[in-house]
């Protein structure tokens, strides 16, 4: 069995940063064993476990919630689900049913809220605007990177931020460099040239990450764009 078949197919953060660096020029010379993939499963397991743990007393505190409940309550009840659906969507596993009994809950918290506001025009648009923002936040956190990169927790630190990113297909670099500030980007791009320049191009993931720095750079604001 090759060390590649190793990997869980729905790995977790721990599992998945060593599955990007797995026989990757970009991150060096790394040596990655059969015990530091299990070590890193047993990491994403434990999370998993306290990450159940929590979201029960969650639901739980939301059960409780009696009707005329203190807005400020809800509120804070509300942000602990937006930040719980974050968290599930880097676990390992199948996290799907947790994520669609979030959503349902955030409905019903937000049905109180459409009826709080009754007919005033500017607590509507906040509420709308609010469900649209959750909404392509959602679809964010679909792709792992994203979720891995917006983790409070996140494996993702600045020296692997680039060689992570590089790592990535072309519509997931696309969308996480969009997160970034101007300067930011002009950062990662720079540090992305610099990097590939001192690898070889006849390996396929450096041509792959070549292409991604022309991913990187269409999205950039053309004033910081320069090319490499």
């Amino acid at each position: 069995m090759s060390m590649e078949m190793l990997f869980s197919k729905a790995a977790g953060r721990h599992e998945r940063m060593l599955k990007r660096q797995f026989e990757n020029p970009l991150f060096g010379e790394i040596n990655i064993e059969p015990f530091d993939i299990q070590e890193a499963r047993r990491q994403d397991s434990n999370e998993v476990e306290s990450f159940i743990g929590e979201f029960r007393d969650l639901v739980q505190q939301i059960t409780d919630l009696k009707p005329g409940a203190d807005v400020e309550l809800v509120l804070k009840l509300k942000e602990s689900l937006d930040k719980t659906y974050e968290t599930s969507a880097g676990l390992a596993g199948d996290q799907l049913e947790v994520r669609e009994m979030i959503k349902r809950l955030l409905s019903m918290m937000m049905q109180s809220m459409w009826k709080a506001v009754g007919n005033d025009s500017e607590g509507i648009s906040k509420l709308e605007m609010e469900e649209q923002a959750r909404q392509a936040h959602f679809a964010l956190l679909e792709h792992p990177f994203i979720a891995d990169l917006l983790s409070p927790e996140s494996v993702i630190d600045e020296v692997m931020m680039v060689p992570c990113l590089l790592s990535e297909q072309s519509e997931v670099v696309v969308l996480a460099v969009q997160l970034f500030e101007p300067e930011q980007q002009k950062l990662v791009y720079q540090r992305a040239v610099d990097l590939l320049k001192a690898l070889d191009d006849s390996n396929e993931r450096v041509l792959n990450a070549k292409l991604r720095l022309q991913d990187i750079a269409s999205v950039m604001n053309p004033v910081n764009y320069q090319p490499g």
